[in-house]
């Protein structure tokens, strides 16, 4: 298979492709020709190729706003805080590990003994970490436990990658960049998303507001 090819299927299966996760593709389209074949490509299919800043991670949209694409994202608006649900706690919480004014961002290093050991040292912050539902663990699991697989959780979910050939560290992934905007939209538009008679506009305005 190709690298344009390997690049398309990710792509199309709703991954974000960005220096930490997909290093080859994210080169790949960084370069003029092979970016205009892939949008050709995949226009051909009725969507385009979409980032949200000039470094952020490449991923796929619909190409018009057509009627089915806006029913598709108010629908997914309406109930992209249950599907986050746990994925913001776990970050929130590895936010507040990493210190004060920490920012988590696209390839950030969390190293999970650094965390674990904070999480010990700080008793509120263990404490909403023991609160935390993880699914597989028990009741009575350990805070270093739970650490260890809320960073298994990011990894499942995409938010991050592990570190090679070091078990311990683990890299965030540019899908961080879209859930913060994704919040961001959430966080803009709570009545209007929970109001049936929602404008287009205001429905289509992050993929809009995401830079080719």
């Amino acid at each position: 298979m190709s690298k344009l090819a390997s690049t398309l299927k990710s792509l199309l299966a709703g991954e974000f492709i960005c220096p930490v996760a997909y290093p080859a593709s994210y080169d790949m389209l960084i370069e003029e020709e092979h970016r205009a074949a892939a949008e050709a490509w995949v226009g051909q299919l009725g969507l385009r190729l979409v980032r949200l800043s000039e470094e952020g991670a490449f991923f796929l949209a619909p190409e018009v706003a057509d009627a089915e694409a806006r029913s598709a994202v108010r629908d997914s608006l309406r109930n992209v805080r249950a599907t986050l649900s746990p994925v913001v706690p776990v970050l929130e919480a590895i936010r507040q590990a990493q210190g004060q004014d920490a920012h988590l961002q696209p390839g950030l290093t969390l190293w999970e003994s650094e965390l674990a050991e904070r999480v010990r040292l700080t008793p509120a912050l263990e404490q909403q970490v023991m609160e935390l539902a993880l699914s597989g663990l028990r009741l009575d699991a350990s805070s270093n436990d739970r650490m260890s697989r809320m960073l298994e959780f990011l990894v499942k979910e995409r938010y991050a990658v592990p570190v090679p050939n070091d078990s311990r560290g683990y890299k965030l992934t540019g899908k961080i960049e879209f859930l913060y905007a994704v919040l961001d939209v959430i966080a803009e538009n709570t009545e209007l998303i929970s109001d049936a008679s929602v404008v287009d506009q205001e429905q289509m305005r992050l993929p809009e507001a995401a830079k080719e």
